[in-house]
Protein backbone atom coordinates (compact mmCIF):
# COMPACT_ATOMS: atom_id res chain seq x y z
CA UNK A 1 0.00 0.00 0.00
CA UNK A 2 1.42 3.01 -0.76
CA UNK A 3 1.10 6.66 0.50
CA UNK A 4 0.37 9.99 -1.22
CA UNK A 5 3.08 11.45 -3.03
CA UNK A 6 3.41 15.11 -3.90
CA UNK A 7 6.05 15.50 -6.18
CA UNK A 8 8.20 18.70 -7.32
CA UNK A 9 11.23 19.04 -9.22
CA UNK A 10 13.43 22.73 -8.80
CA UNK A 11 14.74 24.17 -11.21
CA UNK A 12 18.80 24.42 -10.70
CA UNK A 13 20.09 28.40 -10.29
CA UNK A 14 16.23 29.59 -9.16
CA UNK A 15 16.04 32.01 -6.79
CA UNK A 16 13.66 32.95 -4.29
CA UNK A 17 10.94 34.94 -5.05
CA UNK A 18 12.73 37.69 -2.73
CA UNK A 19 16.07 38.17 -4.61
CA UNK A 20 19.41 36.59 -4.21
CA UNK A 21 20.84 36.34 -0.72
CA UNK A 22 17.35 36.94 0.78
CA UNK A 23 14.78 33.99 2.01
CA UNK A 24 15.71 30.49 2.93
CA UNK A 25 18.50 30.23 0.74
CA UNK A 26 20.25 33.86 1.71
CA UNK A 27 19.30 32.02 5.41
CA UNK A 28 21.63 28.94 4.17
CA UNK A 29 24.03 31.22 2.63
CA UNK A 30 24.96 33.36 5.71
CA UNK A 31 25.52 29.94 7.88
CA UNK A 32 22.34 29.27 9.20
CA UNK A 33 21.34 25.58 9.07
CA UNK A 34 18.90 24.48 11.67
CA UNK A 35 16.20 21.97 10.68
CA UNK A 36 13.48 24.72 10.50
CA UNK A 37 15.65 27.11 8.40
CA UNK A 38 16.24 24.21 5.94
CA UNK A 39 13.19 23.01 6.16
CA UNK A 40 11.59 26.64 5.42
CA UNK A 41 13.57 26.90 2.15
CA UNK A 42 12.67 22.90 0.54
CA UNK A 43 9.38 24.27 1.42
CA UNK A 44 9.71 27.57 -0.57
CA UNK A 45 11.45 26.32 -3.49
CA UNK A 46 8.55 22.79 -3.79
CA UNK A 47 5.93 25.71 -3.29
CA UNK A 48 5.53 26.24 -7.16
CA UNK A 49 5.67 22.54 -7.72
CA UNK A 50 2.89 21.58 -5.47
CA UNK A 51 0.93 24.34 -6.27
CA UNK A 52 1.19 23.28 -10.06
CA UNK A 53 2.99 26.34 -11.26
CA UNK A 54 5.81 24.55 -12.90
CA UNK A 55 8.70 22.31 -12.94
CA UNK A 56 11.85 22.81 -10.99
CA UNK A 57 14.95 21.26 -9.50
CA UNK A 58 17.49 21.79 -6.84
CA UNK A 59 20.97 21.58 -7.53
CA UNK A 60 19.75 19.64 -10.38
CA UNK A 61 18.27 16.87 -8.73
CA UNK A 62 14.45 15.97 -8.25
CA UNK A 63 13.35 16.64 -5.16
CA UNK A 64 10.25 15.12 -4.26
CA UNK A 65 7.47 15.38 -0.88
CA UNK A 66 6.08 12.44 -0.28
CA UNK A 67 3.07 11.61 2.34
CA UNK A 68 2.39 8.26 4.20
CA UNK A 69 -0.32 7.24 6.06
CA UNK A 70 0.23 5.28 9.36
CA UNK A 71 0.89 1.77 8.13
CA UNK A 72 2.09 2.10 4.99
CA UNK A 73 5.23 0.51 4.14
CA UNK A 74 7.86 3.88 2.86
CA UNK A 75 10.45 1.31 0.94
CA UNK A 76 10.78 -2.74 1.09
CA UNK A 77 13.55 -4.83 0.84
CA UNK A 78 12.68 -5.34 -3.03
CA UNK A 79 12.72 -1.44 -3.58
CA UNK A 80 15.81 -0.39 -6.16
CA UNK A 81 15.24 3.11 -5.21
CA UNK A 82 18.32 5.21 -4.21
CA UNK A 83 17.64 8.28 -1.85
CA UNK A 84 18.06 10.11 0.56
CA UNK A 85 14.98 10.40 2.81
CA UNK A 86 14.83 13.62 5.48
CA UNK A 87 11.70 13.73 7.78
CA UNK A 88 9.93 16.20 7.87
CA UNK A 89 7.31 15.07 10.69
CA UNK A 90 6.36 11.44 11.99
CA UNK A 91 7.50 8.02 12.95
CA UNK A 92 9.64 5.87 11.03
CA UNK A 93 10.62 2.41 12.12
CA UNK A 94 13.68 0.89 9.57
CA UNK A 95 14.64 -2.24 9.88
CA UNK A 96 15.74 -6.24 8.31
CA UNK A 97 13.46 -8.80 7.77
CA UNK A 98 14.62 -12.31 7.69
CA UNK A 99 14.06 -14.99 5.68
CA UNK A 100 11.66 -16.70 8.49
CA UNK A 101 9.27 -13.69 8.08
CA UNK A 102 10.75 -12.10 11.37
CA UNK A 103 12.31 -8.64 11.52
CA UNK A 104 14.64 -6.16 13.49
CA UNK A 105 14.10 -2.94 13.95
CA UNK A 106 17.92 -1.27 13.75
CA UNK A 107 16.62 2.62 14.00
CA UNK A 108 13.54 4.68 14.98
CA UNK A 109 13.81 7.81 12.77
CA UNK A 110 11.68 11.28 13.46
CA UNK A 111 11.25 14.21 13.08
CA UNK A 112 14.69 16.07 11.58
CA UNK A 113 16.25 13.06 10.69
CA UNK A 114 18.12 11.60 7.79
CA UNK A 115 18.04 7.89 5.90
CA UNK A 116 20.06 6.72 2.82
CA UNK A 117 18.15 3.78 0.76
CA UNK A 118 19.96 1.89 -1.23
CA UNK A 119 23.55 3.09 -1.20
CA UNK A 120 24.33 -0.11 -1.76
CA UNK A 121 22.72 -3.81 -2.04
CA UNK A 122 23.23 -4.90 1.10
CA UNK A 123 22.02 -1.43 3.43
CA UNK A 124 18.24 -2.00 1.74
CA UNK A 125 16.22 -1.45 5.23
CA UNK A 126 12.46 -2.52 5.04
CA UNK A 127 10.85 1.09 6.41
CA UNK A 128 7.50 1.20 7.93
CA UNK A 129 5.41 4.52 8.83
CA UNK A 130 4.51 4.38 12.21
CA UNK A 131 2.11 7.60 12.59
CA UNK A 132 1.20 9.78 9.03
CA UNK A 133 5.12 10.04 7.71
CA UNK A 134 5.93 13.57 5.94
CA UNK A 135 9.17 13.33 4.04
CA UNK A 136 11.33 15.11 1.30
CA UNK A 137 13.41 12.38 -0.90
CA UNK A 138 16.51 13.49 -2.48
CA UNK A 139 16.85 10.54 -5.33
CA UNK A 140 19.97 9.70 -6.31
CA UNK A 141 22.20 7.62 -4.32
CA UNK A 142 24.17 9.87 -1.55
CA UNK A 143 27.49 9.53 -3.06
CA UNK A 144 25.90 10.80 -6.52
CA UNK A 145 24.53 13.92 -5.89
CA UNK A 146 25.34 14.99 -1.96
CA UNK A 147 27.71 17.43 -3.87
CA UNK A 148 25.11 19.20 -5.80
CA UNK A 149 22.70 20.09 -2.70
CA UNK A 150 22.97 23.77 -1.18
CA UNK A 151 25.80 23.51 0.86
CA UNK A 152 23.73 24.14 3.97
CA UNK A 153 21.14 21.18 3.02
CA UNK A 154 25.12 19.01 2.71
CA UNK A 155 25.89 19.66 6.03
CA UNK A 156 22.57 18.67 7.72
CA UNK A 157 22.23 15.60 5.57
CA UNK A 158 25.71 14.43 6.64
CA UNK A 159 25.40 15.35 10.25
CA UNK A 160 21.98 13.57 9.89
CA UNK A 161 23.90 10.53 8.82
CA UNK A 162 26.12 10.48 11.94
CA UNK A 163 23.73 11.05 14.14
CA UNK A 164 22.22 7.83 12.85
CA UNK A 165 25.22 5.76 13.11
CA UNK A 166 25.80 6.88 16.54
CA UNK A 167 22.67 5.55 17.65
CA UNK A 168 22.32 2.52 16.19
CA UNK A 169 26.15 1.65 17.97
CA UNK A 170 24.50 2.40 20.75
CA UNK A 171 21.40 0.40 19.81
CA UNK A 172 24.12 -2.59 19.45
CA UNK A 173 25.95 -1.84 22.70
CA UNK A 174 22.20 -2.57 24.15
CA UNK A 175 21.15 -5.66 22.50
CA UNK A 176 25.03 -7.45 23.22
CA UNK A 177 25.96 -6.11 26.65
CA UNK A 178 22.89 -5.14 28.85
CA UNK A 179 20.24 -6.39 30.72
CA UNK A 180 16.43 -6.90 29.17
CA UNK A 181 15.10 -3.66 32.15
CA UNK A 182 18.60 -1.80 31.43
CA UNK A 183 17.34 -2.21 27.45
CA UNK A 184 13.92 -1.16 27.56
CA UNK A 185 14.53 1.77 29.96
CA UNK A 186 17.48 3.18 28.07
CA UNK A 187 15.52 3.04 24.65
CA UNK A 188 12.89 5.22 26.36
CA UNK A 189 15.26 7.10 27.50
CA UNK A 190 16.87 7.61 24.47
CA UNK A 191 12.85 8.20 23.04
CA UNK A 192 12.35 10.95 25.48
CA UNK A 193 15.68 12.86 24.90
CA UNK A 194 15.62 13.04 20.96
CA UNK A 195 11.74 14.35 21.38
CA UNK A 196 12.68 17.11 23.30
CA UNK A 197 10.80 16.04 26.81
CA UNK A 198 11.12 18.34 29.62
CA UNK A 199 11.15 17.32 33.05
CA UNK A 200 8.39 18.65 35.93
CA UNK A 201 8.66 18.12 39.38
CA UNK A 202 10.72 14.78 38.27
CA UNK A 203 7.90 13.47 36.21
CA UNK A 204 7.82 13.80 32.19
CA UNK A 205 5.72 12.21 29.10
CA UNK A 206 5.22 11.93 25.84
CA UNK A 207 3.23 10.63 23.02
CA UNK A 208 4.53 7.13 21.46
CA UNK A 209 3.52 4.93 18.66
CA UNK A 210 5.64 2.23 19.46
CA UNK A 211 4.16 -1.04 20.49
CA UNK A 212 5.62 -4.21 21.92
CA UNK A 213 6.42 -5.70 19.36
CA UNK A 214 8.10 -2.79 18.02
CA UNK A 215 10.58 -2.51 21.13
CA UNK A 216 10.56 -6.22 20.92
CA UNK A 217 12.03 -5.78 17.49
CA UNK A 218 14.40 -3.33 17.94
CA UNK A 219 15.79 -4.88 21.45
CA UNK A 220 15.98 -8.48 20.84
CA UNK A 221 13.04 -9.26 23.52
CA UNK A 222 9.71 -11.01 23.36
CA UNK A 223 6.33 -9.22 23.32
CA UNK A 224 5.94 -11.38 26.83
CA UNK A 225 9.51 -10.31 28.09
CA UNK A 226 8.41 -6.73 27.15
CA UNK A 227 5.65 -6.43 28.93
CA UNK A 228 7.43 -8.47 31.54
CA UNK A 229 9.94 -5.33 31.76
CA UNK A 230 7.49 -2.88 31.50
CA UNK A 231 5.31 -3.83 34.44
CA UNK A 232 8.32 -4.02 36.50
CA UNK A 233 9.39 -0.52 35.64
CA UNK A 234 6.07 0.51 35.95
CA UNK A 235 5.40 -1.21 39.93
CA UNK A 236 9.01 0.14 40.51
CA UNK A 237 7.90 3.74 40.17
CA UNK A 238 10.32 4.07 37.21
CA UNK A 239 8.13 4.22 33.71
CA UNK A 240 4.70 3.48 32.59
CA UNK A 241 3.78 3.08 28.85
CA UNK A 242 0.22 2.67 28.56
CA UNK A 243 -2.49 3.81 25.25
CA UNK A 244 0.41 5.77 23.67
CA UNK A 245 1.90 7.42 26.24
CA UNK A 246 5.37 7.35 28.34
CA UNK A 247 5.00 8.50 31.21
CA UNK A 248 8.22 8.72 33.88
CA UNK A 249 7.69 9.15 37.31
CA UNK A 250 11.04 9.81 38.53
CA UNK A 251 13.12 10.14 35.39
CA UNK A 252 16.79 10.93 36.90
CA UNK A 253 16.59 8.08 38.87
CA UNK A 254 16.16 6.06 36.00
CA UNK A 255 18.80 7.80 34.70
CA UNK A 256 21.30 7.01 37.14
CA UNK A 257 19.79 3.23 37.74
CA UNK A 258 20.58 2.63 33.68
CA UNK A 259 23.67 4.81 33.65
CA UNK A 260 21.99 6.72 30.88
CA UNK A 261 24.59 9.18 29.04
CA UNK A 262 23.09 11.19 26.15
CA UNK A 263 26.11 12.31 24.84
CA UNK A 264 25.80 10.09 21.97
CA UNK A 265 22.89 12.19 20.81
CA UNK A 266 24.40 15.80 21.37
CA UNK A 267 25.35 16.42 17.72
CA UNK A 268 23.11 19.42 17.25
CA UNK A 269 22.11 20.00 13.86
CA UNK A 270 20.07 23.25 15.27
Amino acid sequence: MEGLVIETEIAAGSKDKKGEGEGAEGMLASGAGSFREILHYLESEAAPGLLGLGVRKLGGVDLKKRVYSAGTTIADSDDRRRAVLLIISGWVSCGKELTDGSRTVVDFSLSGDVITLGSTEWTREVMMALTPVTLFEFPGAIYENLSTFPRRVREFVLKGMARRYARTAEHFVSISRRGAVERVAHLLLELSHRVGVRENGGTACFSCPLTQVDLGDALGLSVVHVNRVLRKLREAGYVSFRGGVVEFQDRQRLIEMVGFDGSYLALNVE
